[in-house]
């Protein structure tokens, strides 16, 4: 029996891991994309759609409103997608877990 509790404790945190380490990719590429934005004077327009889940997350620097027709185009989708905008990370410069900028 014990054998059985380490192979799915074994298997619950490498899952774990794995979602850490995907959450930290996120983070990563939306403050890219966010320095990119603030450095090149360009507006950018990040999605990324979670397979597994379908959870989409959206980053949209833009004071143009060019990218304005994307959030209204996916407000009926399901699950509802986490819009972050460049003033957001402005606010969270160093968030302290993945769930700063979620």
């Amino acid at each position: 029996m014990a054998a059985r509790n380490s192979i799915g404790s074994n298997y619950t945190l490498k899952r774990k891991s794995i979602r850490q380490k995907q959450c930290r990719r996120k983070t990563n590429l939306m403050k890219k994309a966010y320095e990119y934005s603030k450095m090149c004077g360009a507006d950018v327009c990040v999605g990324i759609r979670l397979r597994e889940t379908g959870q989409v997350h959206i980053l949209c620097s833009d004071s143009s409103g060019f990218w304005a027709f994307l959030t209204s185009q996916l407000g009926s989708h399901y699950p509802t997608p986490k819009i972050v905008t460049d003033q957001d990370l402005e606010k969270a410069v160093k968030p302290t877990n993945c769930e700063g900028i979620d």
